[in-house]
This record gives C-alpha cells, structure tokens and sequence, in this order.
C-alpha cells in the first residue's frame, strides 16, 4: 500500500508539472514558412558536394524561448537520391548538421555548438545572437557526399532537406528528473514507474516543442555540374 500511494503522489506531481508546461510555454512555440535553398551544387575534387542555407528559424517566438532558459536545437538531415524512372527512388547517402544553441544569463553571452554526423566540430559563443544565427541558417561549410566515378551520368539526382527547430526548458526536466530520484529509493517498483512516467512526460512535451520541415531540391546530372579544386 505504501508504494501505491506513492506511485499516485509522483504521478501527480509529473502530471502538475506536464499541464504546467504545457499551457505556459507549449503554447508560444510557433515555426513561420520556411525555406531552404541550395546556394552551391558541384564536383570539388572528385566528389559530389553541396552547400545550403535556410531562412526564419530564429523568429520572435524561438528568440523568446531562447532568452528566457531554453536550449534551442536545428538540425539538418540532407539526404542524396537517385531517380529510378518507374522504380523506387535511391537513397544514396546523407549527411547531418546539428546546432545546439544555449543562453547564458549571468554572463549575458550565447553559446552555439555545431556537431557533424554525430562529431563535435566547432564552438562559437556572442554577445549577440545575430552573429551566431547567420552561421546556423547558413553554414560556412561543404558537405562532401559520393565521389562521381560512383554515381551515375546518366541517371537523374536530387536533395532531401529535413529540418528540425526545437525548445525544450531544461529547467522542467531537471525538476522531473530531481523528483524521480527522490522516489528512486523507496523500491525497485516505485524506481521503474517513475522512470517511465517520467521519459513520456518529457517525451510528449519534446513532440510539442519541435517543428519540423523538408525541402526537396530540384533533380540534376552530374554531368551538368561545375567543377572546383580549392576550398
């Protein structure tokens, strides 16, 4: 009867805090018409590769949670495919770029890390965050996809461009995580509810907090594409 009740204590404590957020901050996330564009298609040094940039992902809204303690999260999942005609299209390989974006309100200063394929690469931080958005929405880097003498010269290609903007209050999470190790040692029972309570509020509130969108790039040869050397 003990771990019953409280099981039904911290299942309405998460469920408190669940509304809470919810209602308070859910409810401002909103993502304007975006666009991704392809700024540079071409064969650098024998391989296929690619540059993009993307407009509105840092709009009021996203500002306003980022100003006020939340983490925001883009992500880019750019994807190469072959055309087959009246087949199934190909998916010949992909390439990810994340940007995880932080304030800090003591030292007034905002803090950007980029991640590549799972890789950290680079960290910047700015007093302004002017500076760092233009480096998210429009990355100084190539991305290097298949090498030519693998890809087709007759076939056709084209990009999938997936981005995600995401918020989510750190602050919430911690605090359902704290109370989860409050009750973590009143039993092993107890301990598994609350873990899995737990994941599906934080679960559920991230499903609220993101925004999600794709483009899909107009289809090419590889022959028609310039060729670069340098960097």
């Amino acid at each position: 009867m003990k771990k019953l009740v409280l099981t039904f204590k911290l299942l309405y404590r998460v469920m408190v805090i669940g509304i809470l957020c919810i209602f308070a901050n859910t409810a401002e996330v909103s993502s304007a018409e975006n666009t991704v564009r392809i700024v540079q298609n071409c064969i650098l040094k024998g391989n296929l590769a690619m540059k993009f940039q993307t407009d509105d992902i840092f709009n009021q809204k996203v500002m306003k949670f980022l100003n006020r303690g939340f983490t925001v999260r883009v992500e880019y999942n750019i994807e190469l495919w072959q055309k087959r005609g009246y087949w199934f299209d190909s998916l010949r390989s992909q390439k990810s770029i994340s940007y995880q974006i932080n304030f800090d309100p003591i030292e007034k200063i905002y803090q950007c890390q980029r991640s590549q394929d799972g890789s950290r690469i680079i960290t910047k931080s700015d007093k302004q965050i002017d500076n760092l958005s233009r480096w998210v929405i429009n990355p100084d880097i190539y991305l290097i996809f298949d090498p030519i003498d693998q890809l087709s010269l007759n076939d056709r290609y084209y990009y999938n461009i997936e981005v995600l903007v995401a918020t989510l209050t750190a602050e919430n999470v911690r605090d359902l995580r704290r109370w989860m190790g409050d009750f973590s040692d009143k039993g092993e029972q107890s301990s598994s509810f609350s873990k899995t309570t737990i994941n599906m509020i934080i679960d559920f509130l991230s499903s609220r907090n993101h925004k999600r969108f794709s483009v899909r790039s107009e289809q090419f040869y590889i022959s028609e594409l310039p060729r670069i050397e340098k960097y």
